[in-house]
């Protein structure tokens, strides 16, 4: 394969628009985290994220303790939402678009203020200030029959995660009113209560936010007004195949829905 960074974010662009089957692109010796962040800035520029609002946000990976230890983290891990994937519920979208579609519940974080990297670092107090409310959202993942298990970690950071988008639900809450250990979240499938779960956040999601703003701060990237954060699942990553009625709610928060035609 060529060694040109330009080639191989060219081809990671094709699989990925292809919903073409997940290769890894591996390097020799195997990229570090620093290098699939490059990559996948490079990457997200090739798909058109370095116009203005291309970007609708960002999602957060691994920020669970036991996911930051199973994949061997100090920290959890960033991708980018497309404005041209965000979705608001109740939203439309066709099964035959995706290779292996999948998606997680989240709280997500709708920002309020810019927060610039000429003002990091943020502590959880800036942040906090910053956020203008927390919503219920699903994060859309084409896995593209990607072996997690056997994953190297900066492999799916080269190719962010494996996102495709997110669907952004209501009404929300004020940021003080969220109390995440006391959310219950369900998730409805054609009408089955298929999980169900209390307190399942794997972080406050302010934290995960304040983790969010310093990480990209030292990128040199900004976590803009009226961009939304996706701050982490509250269940295993679920697969879906075919058509169907996909439901989220979370108590306090509203509710969030797709279906699959």
């Amino acid at each position: 394969m060529t060694d040109s960074p330009d080639a191989l974010a060219r081809l990671i662009v094709a699989d990925m628009q292809g919903a073409r089957p997940f290769a890894p692109h591996a390097t020799t010796p195997p990229r570090d985290l620093a290098q699939a962040y490059a990559l996948q800035d490079h990457v997200l520029a090739l798909m058109g994220a370095e116009a203005p609002g291309a970007i609708a946000g960002w999602k957060i990976a691994a920020n669970s303790a036991a996911l930051m230890a199973r994949f061997g983290l100090d920290e959890p891990l960033s991708g980018r939402v497309l404005a041209a994937q965000r979705q608001d519920s109740p939203a439309r979208l066709r099964a035959t678009d995706y290779r292996q579609f999948a998606f997680e519940p989240e709280i997500a974080a709708v920002m309020g203020e810019t927060l610039a990297p000429a003002d990091a670092p943020f502590d959880r107090a800036r942040v906090m200030a910053a956020i203008a409310r927390f919503i219920p959202a699903m994060e859309l993942l084409d896995m593209r029959e990607a072996d997690m298990a056997s994953m190297h970690i900066p492999d799916a950071v080269a190719q962010n995660i494996s996102n495709v988008g997110a669907v952004l639900g209501g009404p929300g809450v004020a940021p003080g009113a969220l109390d995440p250990g006391t959310v219950r979240t369900r998730l409805i499938i054609d009408g089955e209560t298929r999980h169900d779960v209390t307190g399942a956040a794997p972080q406050h999601p302010a934290d995960a936010v304040t983790w969010l703003a310093n990480h990209l701060a030292g990128r040199g990237l900004m976590l803009e007004a009226g961009q939304v954060v996706l701050c982490g699942t509250h269940s295993p990553i679920w697969y879906h195949e075919g058509p169907g009625e996909i439901a989220v709610e979370m108590s306090g928060l509203g509710g969030v829905s797709l279906r699959l035609g």
